[in-house]
């Protein structure tokens, strides 16, 4: 087989393969593009959040974030709260290495 065979093989696998990845979110999490804080500080906020239902919140995700070198803003999507389908968005301002320093609801 000739060079040029085989860089064309590799090629097409490559864009085979290229073609299966997607970037749809897990459950819990919001499209990565609207993601940009450090996972610390969005578990941190998620955490927060739940402790202020005594942690009987059915889902808390994270909606969106933003990086920044002082503090990251992360919005938190509380849904199934107070025994209901109802929704909170809570506003959580964190530090990068997880340590929550304002905390409010939005809605």
């Amino acid at each position: 087989m000739t060079n040029a065979i085989r860089i064309a093989l590799i090629a097409a696998s490559a864009l085979t393969l290229g073609a299966c990845v997607t970037n749809e979110p897990k459950q819990g999490q919001a499209p990565a593009a609207s993601r940009q804080a450090t996972r610390a500080a969005e578990s941190a906020c998620m955490a927060a959040v739940n402790r202020n239902y005594g942690g009987k919140v059915k889902t808390v995700q994270v909606a969106s974030s933003e990086f920044s070198q002082a503090n990251s803003l992360v919005m938190v999507d509380a849904i199934g709260v107070r025994g209901s389908s109802q929704t909170e968005r809570w506003r959580c301002l964190v530090s990068n290495d997880g340590k929550v320093q304002d905390l409010s609801v939005v809605q």
